[in-house]
């Protein structure tokens, strides 16, 4: 699914961007230095209790919380068609950002990591109610509990954030070199960093064979641990490994349009990345007279 620049990506972005931004003018200035970074990445997740509330098909409510429930992310395999398109290579789980470096060996950096997260097909525990027409061939009217009882969440129920569970992030990053190349065109450095910020997600929901596929809004906020390796490679371009960790408050998932309806959970993850990012200001360039302009970031 195609990834769409909501409102809520935009005030997300000018929220975490403005603090990068705010003493700068138009313009870079000369002794600037900064990167700008795409990747892909695959993501794990730990156990969720979601708490589903709304209005189902037959028309009565329901309030179910599944318990301990599990999920996987939403890669999109390899295709040429997709990856270079530039109307679709934003399907795939990618990462995005800009950095500034403000002090020797540190950076700040705002971007998102558009993450996907879909419920598995499984047995579950279970609590709350629902209608009964909703699980079986009952007349609609009844209705069917749960205390800590088996549901089956296959065929007509889907949970999944496959527009994006969006982490927009503002984070600080640390750097250490652990090698460089006699000319400075070539180093290898180390990175830890920590960030934290809003969760924009859009939530496709079915219950009960009646799907809603919910527009992009903001749905909790986030933080996040990371380290990794950088690799510079002529002056101007760094490939980046990234290992990462986190976890998400999401109180405010919609799932059903205007009606009262929603979703509350809490998810911890682990994410593996990979991104080439593009290096910005003069100390990045090269100069065949000597090395009075080698990197020193």
């Amino acid at each position: 699914m195609i990834f769409r620049w909501s409102p809520g990506i935009h005030v997300c972005l000018a929220l975490l961007v403005s603090p990068v931004l705010w003493s700068q003018s138009n313009r870079f200035a000369a002794e600037e230095e900064w990167y700008i970074s795409w990747g892909y990445n695959r993501s794990a997740y730990a156990e969720s209790t979601v708490h589903m509330w709304g209005e189902s098909p037959s028309g009565g409510a329901f309030d179910v919380t599944l318990n301990d429930a599990r999920a996987n992310d939403m890669p999109e395999r390899f295709q040429a068609k997709v990856y270079f398109h530039p109307g679709l290579f934003t399907i795939p789980q990618f990462n995005a950002r800009f950095g500034k470096k403000v002090r020797p060996n540190w950076w700040i950096s705002a971007g998102w990591d558009h993450m996907k997260y879909k419920l598995k097909k499984e047995w579950v525990e279970a609590e709350g109610f629902a209608p009964s027409a909703d699980f079986t061939d009952e007349t609609p009217g009844a209705e069917i509990a749960w205390d800590g009882d088996s549901l089956y969440w296959g065929p007509g129920f889907n949970f999944e954030h496959s527009d994006g569970m969006n982490f927009v992030r503002f984070s600080a990053e640390h750097e250490h070199t652990l090698w460089t190349s006699k000319g400075g065109n070539f180093a290898l450095r180390a990175f830890e960093a920590v960030g934290t910020g809003l969760v924009v997600c859009s939530t496709d929901f079915r219950w009960a064979g009646e799907r809603v596929k919910n527009p992009q809004r903001i749905s909790g906020f986030g933080v996040g641990l990371h380290a990794g390796l950088r690799a510079q490679f002529h002056r101007r371009f760094m490939l980046q490994m990234t290992g990462h960790g986190g976890a998400l408050a999401l109180p405010w998932i919609r799932l059903q349009g205007p009606t009262d309806a929603g979703a509350t959970q809490n998810v911890q993850y682990v994410e593996w990345a990979f991104a080439l990012a593009y290096l910005i200001g003069p100390s990045h360039t090269s100069d065949r007279r000597g090395c009075s302009t080698c990197p020193g970031w």
